[in-house]
């Protein structure tokens, strides 16, 4: 018998694909995933249980929850967060490390908080470091460190949404007023919006829902329209237009990744490079292999109201839906077999994200949240999430080894796994797409571990400890027979993370019934 034994072997690789056929999905993109929670493409190869958050910042003084958070390491202790004043109009507040507590920046011009829902924060370097913030209530703000100054000159909008860094100037846009006006500074002077001294402002014909400058290039993206502004001062500025197909409908969508920027438009996650260089010419978007979930998400919610955190050590980044822990994801970066460059996902559940930011203080990354409950936490830091358990999901396509209509008795499975310490990790086994006519291992009782009744089913196997054995492969037998296999790796708790890297399954053909 052992004579007859073969080996199906599959390195993790690809993220979660929901677009596929079934045959397709295990044949070529067998290393792929078809669910995948909390599980994250690293770079080394395979997928990694992603790291916690802690409350390192505890709660920022006022009401209601964190507006608006940034990482500017090169000011003060780097830390920022803006919340609604209990009293008074101290809004922005920035992080002490001496003292572990925030201390409040005095606003100039008593802001009206009331009804602002979001502050955005954009960090440049004239001469020295500054931040500019825009809330789409007040005028917009400039802080050094040491002085908050609002930009109220006469010709600056009363209300900017949304603003840049860009040729030396500063733009705002997204003002209830002229909501198609895009408004620039003087040159190296935040303060002067006087055209004599070299500022002005452009229509570019339709409501703006973002502005993002990209390499030597300041794009102005509508809800159905883009278009870029190139030159560097009044005088050789020039508007272009880039496509009038499709625009960003998400505001905080817009980020730079990968050497390219990505926004959310109508149908999922873009790339600009692709639009820029075809025009009106309809692109796929990016995030194709996951279309279904972003269908569902537009379907559900309130797509408007999302961030985006690159996490750029990872060539990573997180796409939060909503203030919603529920709906989130990651998206990376990793190079192919060829060397080509490939879009991965997984979905990211337990992290209830209202405003994200992350850059440098020092040599650290940092990675940070605010939420509803006006309190701010760092991502990438330590095994749980703000002290409750983190639930992990990894399933296999479903492989079905040569031939899908031979049965195949498993024996066994190989998995390579790299552990970061003490972990658990639970291993099931799911016969022809879970069929009622197919015989199954015994059951495992995983309802204490939240699996069964998220989703519904039984999870079979069983429950190993892996200690950071340098060894990468552990054994796990199972039994049962099936056309098609499909494995998944399931934790829920607080110990450290681990990476599968590759799967091998031990297996005899049985016959054609």
């Amino acid at each position: 018998m052992a004579d007859n034994l073969k080996t199906h072997m599959t390195v993790c690789a690809g993220g979660l694909i929901t677009n596929v056929d079934p045959l397709t999905h295990a044949g070529s993109l067998g290393g792929s995933a078809i669910r995948m929670i909390n599980y994250e493409p690293s770079l080394s190869g395979g997928y990694r249980r992603i790291s916690g958050y802690e409350n390192n910042y505890g709660t920022v003084p006022g009401t209601g929850p964190v507006l608006g958070v940034n990482v500017n390491g090169n000011i003060s202790d780097g830390i920022f967060a803006c919340r609604k004043p209990s009293s008074g109009y101290n809004y922005l507040h920035k992080w002490n490390n001496t003292s572990s507590s925030w201390t409040a920046v005095t606003a100039a011009g008593s802001p009206n908080m009331t009804s602002v829902s979001r502050v955005r924060f954009v960090n440049y370097n004239w001469s020295a470091e500054a931040m500019l913030l825009t809330d789409g209530v007040n005028p917009a703000a400039v802080y050094d460190g040491t002085t908050y100054t609002q930009l109220t000159h006469a010709n600056a909008p009363a209300d900017p949404k949304f603003a840049e860094e860009f040729g030396s100037h500063i733009f705002l846009a997204g003002s209830s007023a002229s909501p198609q006006t895009l408004t620039f500074s003087a040159p190296l002077d935040a303060t002067d919006f006087s055209p004599a001294a070299g500022a002005g402002s452009l229509n570019v014909g339709y409501a703006i829902t973002a502005v993002k400058k990209f390499r030597n290039e300041l794009f102005i993206f509508g809800a159905n329209n883009i278009k870029k502004l190139v030159g560097t001062n009044i005088a050789d500025f020039v508007l272009q237009n880039v496509t009038s197909n499709l625009g960003c409908v998400a505001s905080d969508s817009v980020v730079e990744f990968g050497g390219d920027l990505l926004f959310l438009g109508p149908d999922g996650i873009r790339p600009i490079s692709g639009t820029d260089r075809i025009g009106d010419v309809e692109l796929a978007p990016v995030s194709k292999e996951i279309q279904d979930i972003f269908d569902s998400y537009y379907l559900s919610e309130d797509v408007v109201d999302v961030s985006i955190v690159v996490i750029r050590k990872k060539s990573q980044f997180r796409f939060f839906f909503k203030n919603d822990a529920s709906l989130s994801l990651i998206g990376a970066i990793r190079k192919s077999q060829n060397k080509q460059s490939i879009f991965e996902y997984s979905q990211l559940i337990g992290i209830e994200a209202n405003c994200v930011s992350s850059g440098y203080i020092g040599q650290f990354e940092f990675v940070i949240h605010g939420d509803s409950a006006g309190k701010v936490h760092r991502q990438e830091k330590g095994s749980s999430f703000g002290g409750e358990d983190v639930f992990s999901l990894y399933q296999t396509p479903y492989f079905y080894m040569e031939d899908p209509e031979v049965r195949k008795n498993i024996f066994n499975i190989h998995t390579y796994l790299k552990s970061e310490g003490t972990t658990e990790v639970f291993v099931g086994v799911y016969y022809d797409y879970e069929d009622s006519n197919t015989n199954n291992p015994t059951t495992y009782d995983f309802s204490t571990e939240g699996a069964a009744a998220l989703y519904g089913t039984a999870i079979y196997g069983s429950g190993d400890i892996y200690d950071g054995n340098p060894s990468p492969k552990t054994l796990t037998n199972i039994s049962g027979s099936g056309k098609s296999v499909s494995i998944s790796y399931v934790t829920n708790n607080q110990k450290a993370s681990h990476t599968i890297q590759a799967i091998t399954l031990t297996y005899g053909l049985a016959d054609r019934r």
